[in-house]
This record gives C-alpha cells, structure tokens and sequence, in this order.
C-alpha cells in the first residue's frame, strides 16, 4: 500500500513543532509515506517558511506542496489535500503533533488483513511541554463499537486516521459547511454511505495538549458541533430515539464555564462516558 499524509499548517503554527510532526512522519517512521501533501493555508512568518522550505528541500518529489493565497480554513484545505493525493491510502496528520515511528507499519497492516474497514484510528497518549504523558485516550476497536459510540462523542481520533483512497475516488469529501468539528461530519457522512470504521488498540500519536485548549473552544464553535451531532443522529438513527439526549447535553457542557470544562476533561467522569460502552 502506498501511503499519502495530509498536513495543513498556517501562521499561528510553531516551527518547532512542524518540524517535529514531519520528522515523525519521515524521518522516524519504519513505514515511509510514498507522498507527504503539505497545504499552507495562507501567508506564514519567515521562521515557518524556512522550516517548510527545509522540508520541502529534504523530501523533494515525496512532497506536494499546496498554497493557499489566504487562510481557507482547514476543512477546505484538506479537500484541497484529497484532489492531489496519489496513495492508496491516505493518512492524516496535525501540524503539532508527532506520530509514533510503528503508527503507519501498524495500520497498513491493519487495513491489509481487514479488508472490510475502511477508516482505521488509533490511541493517542497526550502530552504538553513539561508532561509526556498527560493521558492516554482510546477508541472503539470495532465498526459495532464504533456505531454504539458516535452519538457521544468521535470514534475517530482526527489525527490519527488512515483512509482508504477509494472513498473519496466515490465522492466523499469534508463538508465545507463546517470549518469546524469537520472530522465528526465526516464519520457521520461515511457511516451513512456504508463504509465501516475501526481503531487499534496501539499508541499512534503523541497529542499535543496546548494550555488554552479550554479557552480556545468558542460558542461558536460548541453550536457548530451540536448541528452536526443532531443531524448525525437523526440520519443514523432516526426522530424517535433518546440519543439526542448527548449532544444536547454536550452543548449546555460546551457552554459552561470554562473552569467546570477544564475540571471534566481532566476527571474519570469524561472516560467514562466516552469509553464506557467497551467496558
């Protein structure tokens, strides 16, 4: 299988940290990608630019380098990512995070002895700059899990993600109604078109937990997430079901103070509402 990674980075994205997420897809990796697609969504300061020139030097013909003239946004960025992929499969990858160097050798595997899956994640274990190990978080293992779960919260790690190619030859794309939460929209949109997702039980990324996360999650942000989640719902699984009862209540959490917020995310109480269907 040859691979293709998706990474969009923009101006507020430290250089450090872009050079560490390419590193761990490259350099570090015991499965190299054939293609790395790179989209710079708009005008990006000098240290930035030179860490993306750097990397574009290194890697040569193995990137596909997109520049957008203006800041798009990342669900149109990634579209943009999906027209020129080459792989048979297609992986995803945050510009502020680091994959683990087994994490595409394990997934290809994957998707090579289950030829039923067609999106398959993994477990993240969080860290921030003073903690390399924050938390670690894990998803359902199979399409049924997965399923009993998404009305709740993503089955999918983002970030983590491996896709196969052929779901978005047929038409699949991110919805560019949403500049936000677009990965759930996404889930929603594949298991209504029949494809089956999974995760495995392995670490594949280090997650960056930034300080702000809490801060940064705007109304705007929360209202955009509960449209999904109810038109996800409704399409999944119809008007009369109490489901609906989740993302109603994970937006009046959304909406929250953000000391409360903060005070959830870090409790057993989030694990175990997220993860308790596996137990």
């Amino acid at each position: 299988m040859n691979i293709s990674v998706i990474i969009s980075v923009y101006q507020n994205e430290t250089p450090q940290h872009l050079d560490e997420a390419l590193d761990s897809i490259w350099t570090k990796q015991t499965l190299k990608p054939k293609q790395i697609v790179l989209i710079q969504d708009g005008p990006v300061p000098p240290p930035l630019d030179e860490v993306i020139a750097r990397w574009k030097s290194t890697l040569g013909d193995a990137m596909t380098f997109i520049q957008n003239t203006s800041n798009l946004g990342l669900t149109c960025s990634l579209n943009k990512g999906l027209e020129v992929v080459r792989g048979d499969v297609i992986a995803r990858m945050d510009s502020d995070d680091r994959s683990t160097p087994t994490r595409f050798q394990l997934q290809t595997d994957y998707l090579k002895s289950h030829p039923d899956i067609d999106i398959v994640g993994g477990s993240i274990q969080e860290f921030d700059d003073e903690h390399e190990c924050l938390n670690i978080r894990q998803y359902p293992l199979t399409h049924s899990d997965a399923l009993a779960m998404i009305h709740k919260a993503s089955p999918l790690a983002h970030p983590t993600v491996m896709m196969r190619r052929r779901i978005f030859d047929e038409g699949l794309r991110y919805n560019e109604h949403y500049r936000t939460s677009q990965d759930i929209a996404l889930w929603f949109d594949a298991i209504t078109h029949g494809y089956h997702i999974a995760n495995i039980p392995d670490i594949t990324l280090f997650f960056r937990s930034a300080n702000n996360v809490y801060q940064r999650r705007s109304k705007k942000k929360a209202w955009n997430e509960f449209r999904i989640y109810m038109k996800g719902v409704f399409r999944t699984s119809g008007i009369f079901t109490l489901k609906y009862l989740y993302p109603i209540s994970r937006l009046c959490f959304r909406l929250m103070p953000v000391s409360i917020i903060k005070w959830v995310y870090k409790s057993p109480l989030r694990k175990y509402i997220t993860e308790g269907h596996s137990k």
